[in-house]
């Protein structure tokens, strides 16, 4: 699975980064949970603990899917 990141913006104030990316992944299905938070912690060097996923969307009719997590400073 191939990761796009579309917007990543620190909130200095929450003291996390605020990140929105695409995840392709032709012929499987949407990632769950646990599978998205090893790959952004592979991704982003990190513990997968830290991970706060918000939402997975699938787009509608394609093999990729939108996340949006949040990250510690």
């Amino acid at each position: 699975m191939e990761m796009e990141i579309l917007q990543e913006k620190e909130n200095p104030f929450l003291k996390r980064r605020e990140v929105l990316v695409r995840v392709f992944h032709p012929g499987s299905p949407t990632p769950s949970k646990e599978q998205a938070k090893e790959m952004i912690a592979s991704k982003f060097s990190c513990d997968k603990e830290k991970v706060n996923i918000i939402y997975i969307f699938s787009d509608t009719g394609r093999a990729s899917t939108r996340i949006k997590f949040y990250l510690p400073l």
